[in-house]
C-alpha cells in the first residue's frame, strides 16, 4: 500500500528522520500554468528539492501541477497547440528535476468553484491533454490526478478513458465541509452527529463510475478546519469557508483551549468545541488516520495520501500513525 505526501515546496527542508521508511511517494506542489505553459519559476526551494531527488532512495517523487485557485488549464487545453505546449513544458520540468512522474491537480475541469477559467469543453480537452502527456512520458513514468470528492467532479471527467491513461486517482477526501452548518471536514463514514460528505461515500462514487479500487488513493488531512461563531457540531454557520489551522501543532494548541477533544465513533473523526470562543475544530488525529489506512487496505485500495507533509509536528505524529504494521 502506498503512503503518499503532498509537499509544499516553499516549506520543504528535507524529510524528518525516519519518515523515509514510511513514505513511498511524495508530490512536490505546485507547478503552475503561466502564459499557457507549466512553470516553477516561483519556487524558492528548488535546490533543496534537487538535493532530495539525488538521495530519495525508494521514494517516488512526482511533480504536481495546479492546486486550489490555480487556473490557466482550460484556456491552455482548449486547442491542440495549447495542449502540446503545456504538456511538453511539464515534461521538460519533470525531466530537468528527474521526477518520477506528473500529478495533475486541476481543480476542476468544467467547474468554476475555485474561481478559475472553465468551459463545457473541458471534459473532452482534459482527456486529450492527459493522453498527450501519457504519450510523451510513456508507461515508465507515473501519471496521476487529484480528484474532488463529489459527483460533480466525476460527471466532468471521461472516466473510462482516464482510467486507462492514469496510474491512479488521488481522491481529496478532505475539505468536505458545508457552508451552511458546522461539520466534519474529513470524516470517513456518515454520522448523525455531522451532516456532511464522507470519504467512504466518495470512494463508492468513483467505484460506481468504473474505476477499480486498486487505482484509488484515499485522502487525509494534516490540518484542521475551524468554524467560528457556531454553537457546536452540526449547528448553523455563517457561510464562509472555514479557516485553516496551519498544521497539527497549531490544531492541538487550539484544541487545548476547547472544552475537550471528542471523537465521533461513527464518522471516525476527531473534533473539539471551544464554548468560550464559539469555534468548532474538525481534524484528523492518529486514531482517525490509522482507521483510514485500515479502511484503504481492507477495501483493496492502492493506498492513502495526505495534504500536507510540513503540517505534521516535529515528531511526525500523524505520519507515524499511518505506518504499516
Amino acid at each position: 500500500m502506498i503512503i503518499s505526501a503532498y509537499i509544499g515546496e516553499g516549506r520543504f527542508n528535507g524529510l524528518r528522520k525516519g519518515d523515509e521508511k514510511i513514505l513511498t511517494h511524495v508530490n512536490f506542489s505546485f507547478a503552475v500554468v503561466k502564459d499557457g505553459i507549466g512553470s516553477v519559476d516561483h519556487w524558492t526551494n528548488g535546490e533543496k528539492i534537487r538535493e532530495f531527488m539525488e538521495n530519495r532512495g525508494h521514494i517516488k517523487a512526482i511533480l504536481s501541477v495546479g492546486g486550489w485557485g490555480a487556473g490557466g488549464f482550460s484556456d491552455a487545453c482548449a486547442t491542440e497547440d495549447g495542449r502540446e505546449k503545456l504538456a511538453q513544458s511539464l515534461v521538460d520540468i519533470m525531466n530537468d528535476y528527474g521526477f518520477d512522474g506528473i500529478d495533475l491537480d486541476w481543480e476542476y475541469p468544467g467547474i468554476g468553484d475555485a474561481g478559475i477559467d472553465y468551459s463545457p469543453n473541458d471534459k473532452k480537452t482534459y482527456t486529450a491533454w492527459v493522453k498527450l502527456i501519457r504519450e510523451k512520458i510513456g508507461n515508465t513514468k507515473l501519471l496521476t490526478m487529484a480528484a474532488g470528492a463529489f459527483q460533480g467532479c466525476i460527471d466532468n471527467l471521461e472516466i473510462d478513458e482516464l482510467t486507462e491513461l492514469l496510474d491512479y486517482f488521488n481522491i481529496m477526501t478532505y475539505d468536505m465541509s458545508h457552508k451552511s452548518h458546522s461539520c466534519h471536514h474529513t470524516s470517513l463514514f456518515a454520522s448523525d452527529l455531522s451532516q456532511s460528505m464522507n470519504g467512504d461515500k466518495a470512494v463508492r462514487l468513483y467505484e460506481a463510475a468504473g474505476i477499480p479500487l486498486d487505482k484509488l488513493v484515499f485522502g487525509a488531512a494534516f490540518y484542521a478546519r475551524i468554524y467560528s461563531g457556531t454553537q457546536g457540531l452540526n449547528t448553523p454557520y455563517d457561510g464562509e469557508i472555514p479557516a485553516w489551522s496551519g498544521g497539527y501543532a497549531d490544531t492541538m494548541a487550539k484544541a487545548a483551549l476547547a472544552d475537550e477533544i471528542l471523537y465521533d465513533e461513527k464518522a471516525e473523526a476527531a473534533y473539539a468545541y471551544d464554548s468560550n470562543n464559539h469555534t468548532l475544530i474538525s481534524f484528523d488525529n492518529p486514531r482517525s488516520l490509522k482507521t483510514k489506512c485500515d479502511y484503504a487496505k481492507e477495501r483493496g485500495m492502492l493506498g492513502i495520501m495526505f495534504w500536507e507533509y510540513t503540517c505534521d509536528d516535529e515528531n511526525s505524529t500523524l505520519l507515524n500513525a499511518m505506518k504499516q504494521q
